[in-house]
């Protein structure tokens, strides 16, 4: 028996070899799994034959100059880089065929006609070369292998678990139907993550963008159907955009973005659906100006923008987005619109989100038609915002800015920093419009603002805490049928601030046409004495404010001028005025009946003796005190059954 010290030591090389080898042929099915089969793996054969092993390489390039004598031997890589041993590694097998080298799972070996091919069908983003860590002198070459190792169909590729990979330039994606990310983080320098596969699933990426250098996209999903699901965007508050979408049909779920001039920015396509996904803050580092040209450092921010392109617009054929879906969110802190409806939303359901502690719109629902966006042409008037639905979403803390006009939902054909212009006319702006069933909580400002639009419905609302004008709607160029009834508007403040929770307003050329303000319940608590100012001012022709309920209000119904209005059944308590009639202009054809008020100073109030065909019926008064008039059977054509006519 020959001394155990005349043996020929081991090398940790060839152990681990030894070790791979011996796992290799178990999971293979090899016959040979034996002590003796592991000796052979280590030292060879030495009997003739084609002996399993093919030994050993440190790295892909050595790999790539062993020539294996036969197909079915097996080598053991150390590493994909010599200087990292144990990453991209494994067991591989000499094969023959018409294999393509890919840098990953196949390698061209120095025999013509043989490859090294991985023998896991499972393979990680570092058996392709891509380099971990943050070492940004990797990144160019990351990008090229990252979107090399996402091209290979007949593995299962995936990233490794919360690990960090630097690229620099665009990363392709062109046919994968999985990326496996696994919370890993993508820091992009320059370019994007681009997904130009169709139907490809997008897992749990994470797009930091720390380092990036450009102010483009973190990820550009440009083909249809994609699924983005599980993915954080993080945002450092100078680029145009988290996720840009120019394919159809594409889903973003179960996400995180934030800080980003438009977090998710869908320019082309049809069919997005947003839902379950977590939006904060805005771009506030180098902000492009309303000419898009130059840096600023006013706060921006969208979460969402949904917008038709310039080709898109030119094409008369694509009459704009369809079927949008957004719910199920949480809107927090973002500096301007959840979702900017900028040029063509057509049928857009936002609903069950929740938005907090927010500073501008919730909807913007512009309406805004272009070709050129340097001087805002306007084309093809038939395209229109349509079918928008907002409906069970709750809102708390909103202070968006009284002084420009805005509001949480605001449903106007409204001239834009970047238009440069509005086509006024409201058969172009929004129509059907439906926003119902929400819950607001503290807001500063309007909650619904409505121009040139037609056949809008804003509808069982319940607001709370409320502190100025919370409904406006205008005829600045017309509207027509726009109702605003069943919602409950609470104030708290008195006349701290001053406002009317619903305005109805005729401008000089043109009136509100046909719209309704009924059932609502107007409710101000006094503060230090003071009432409310005016619960709703009605303008118009051929409106209605039935069966209204103002409580701590100076007036609850104010007809102020227009005509064919029909005030029916308001009910006032602790008011000082249940109905004004007249007090900024002409009157025609107004009926107002079965006004109800407790603790009020005067029930129906007749301020002008233009009055055309004034009719008051069955009213618990009729007051013309402090006017200059002494008879107010000289201002009413029909005056019966009214009580306490003064």
């Amino acid at each position: 028996m020959a001394d155990r010290d005349s043996q020929p030591i081991m090398s940790r090389r060839k152990m681990l070899t030894a070790l791979g080898m011996a796992g290799a042929f178990m999971s293979l099915g090899a016959s040979g799994a034996s002590g003796s089969s592991v000796m052979q793996a280590v030292y060879g054969d030495g009997e003739g034959g084609c002996p399993p092993c093919g030994g050993y390489a440190e790295s892909v390039e050595e790999l790539r100059t062993i020539a294996p004598e036969c197909e079915g031997r097996l080598i053991y890589l150390e590493g994909y880089y010599a200087d990292s041993p144990g990453i991209g590694g494994g067991i591989l097998v000499s094969v023959q065929g018409a294999s393509a080298d890919d840098g990953g799972s196949v390698f061209q070996s120095a025999k013509p006609g043989l490859f090294w091919k991985r023998g896991s069908d499972r393979l990680v983003l570092e058996d392709f070369g891509v380099v971990r860590g943050d070492d940004a002198s990797y990144a160019a070459h990351n990008a090229e292998r990252i979107a090399a190792a996402f091209q290979t169909t007949e593995y299962a590729i995936s990233a490794t678990p919360q690990m960090t990979y630097v690229y620099d330039g665009d990363v392709t994606i062109a046919t994968a139907h999985l990326l496996d990310c696994r919370k890993a983080v993508f820091k992009g320098i320059t370019g994007c993550i681009r997904i130009a596969s169709a139907g490809c699933v997008v897992h749990s990426p994470v797009l930091d963008d720390s380092l990036r250098s450009d102010d483009k996209r973190a990820m550009l999903v440009e083909a249809d159907h994609v699924q983005i699901r599980y993915a954080e965007f993080r945002g450092n508050g100078h680029q145009e955009c988290c996720l840009e979408i120019t394919g159809s049909n594409v889903s973003v779920s179960d996400s995180r973005l934030r800080d980003a001039s438009y977090m998710i920015l869908a320019t082309t396509g049809r069919g997005t659906h947003i839902t379950g996904n977590y939006f904060t803050g805005g771009n506030t580092k180098a902000v492009l100006s309303a000419n898009r040209m130059a840096a600023t450092t006013i706060p921006w921010g969208d979460a969402i923008k949904l917008s038709s392109d310039t080709n898109d617009l030119g094409n008369p054929n694509a009459p704009g987005r369809h079927d949008n879906i957004i719910t199920n969110n949480i809107f927090e802190d973002v500096y301007r619109d959840c979702v900017d409806l900028f040029t063509d939303g057509s049928r857009t359901i936002f609903s069950h989100n929740v938005v907090r502690n927010h500073h501008w719109n919730i909807l913007d629902i512009k309406c805004i038609y272009r070709d050129v966006p340097a001087n805002g042409t306007s084309v093809d008037p038939s395209r229109r915002e349509e079918a928008v639905i907002a409906y069970g979403n709750i809102i708390k803390d909103v202070d968006n800015p009284y002084s420009n006009g805005e509001s949480l939902f605001s449903v106007v054909h409204y001239k834009n920093p970047e238009s440069g212009g509005k086509v006024s006319d409201y058969t172009l702006g929004p129509n059907k419009v439906s926003i119902y069933g929400n819950v607001i909580d503290g807001v500063f400002g309007y909650v619904f603002r409505a121009l040139d639009s037609f056949d809008v419905s804003y509808y069982d609302n319940a607001h709370y805490n409320l502190i100025n004008n919370a409904v406006y709607i205008t005829g600045e160029s017309g509207t027509r049928h726009i109702d605003v009834d069943r919602n409950k508007f609470v104030y708290a403040n008195g006349k701290d601030y001053w406002g009317n929770p619903l305005q109805v307003v005729r401008r000089t050329s043109a009136n509100c046409t046909g719209g309704s303000v009924s059932h609502n319940r107007f409710v101000c608590y006094k503060k230090d004495g003071f009432r409310g100012a005016v619960a709703a001012v009605v303008m118009g022709s051929r409106m209605t404010a039935n069966g209204n309920t103002g409580e701590g209000f100076d007036i609850v119904i104010d007809a102020a001028r227009g005509t064919h209005l029909a005030c029916d059944g308001t009910q006032a308590h602790d008011c000082k005025i249940a109905v004004r009639v007249g007090q900024y202009g002409s009157t025609t054809g107004v009926r107002v009946s079965r006004t109800y008020a407790v603790s009020c100073i005067q029930v129906v109030a007749v301020h002008t003796a233009n009055t055309a065909k004034l009719i008051m019926v069955d009213n618990d008064g009729v007051d013309i005190t402090g006017t200059a008039f002494t008879d107010v059977s000289s201002l009413a054509s029909t005056i019966v059954k009214n009580n306490n006519t003064l």
